[in-house]
């Protein structure tokens, strides 16, 4: 069965929790990423920050200048590279959440994983069976 392993990002965009919005708006935009994972001083998992999340911000110069740690999510939810997909789909689904950060046994990033990537893996797989989709 596959695992994170086989389908996580390992190039991961992430921001400091001491960015602003506007810096985490602009890393967002600049590499066209949906989540940035959000480390502390010493590159260590803290957050999580979403284009969700900075959608229902209001946007005025006081929030913009706001640090990313005053509106990233605190509580997340991440797997280690060994974590089955199937598990990951149904917690991604259980918590409608759009990536989760895969941590390695030190508790360090070691790669990302989202919603595009499990449907370019899903696919692949109905592609390689032959699978008909239809609407």
């Amino acid at each position: 069965m596959a695992t994170a392993m086989d389908l996580m990002t390992t190039k991961v965009v992430t921001i400091r929790q001491t960015a602003s919005v506007r810096e985490a708006l602009k890393t967002l935009e600049e590499f066209d990423v949906r989540h940035l994972p959000v480390l502390d001083e010493r590159q260590e998992l803290v957050g999580m920050l979403s284009e969700r999340d900075l959608l229902r911000l209001r946007r005025s110069q006081e929030v913009l200048k706001q640090p990313v740690s005053e509106v990233m999510s605190a509580d997340v939810l991440a797997v280690t590279p060994a974590t089955d997909v199937v598990e990951i789909i149904d917690l991604m689904a259980e918590n409608r959440i759009g990536a989760v950060p895969v941590l390695d046994s030190d508790s360090h990033l070691a790669g990302i994983i989202s919603y595009v990537d499990v449907l370019r893996a899903a696919g692949k797989v109905l592609a390689e069976n032959g699978a008909m989709v239809t609407s």
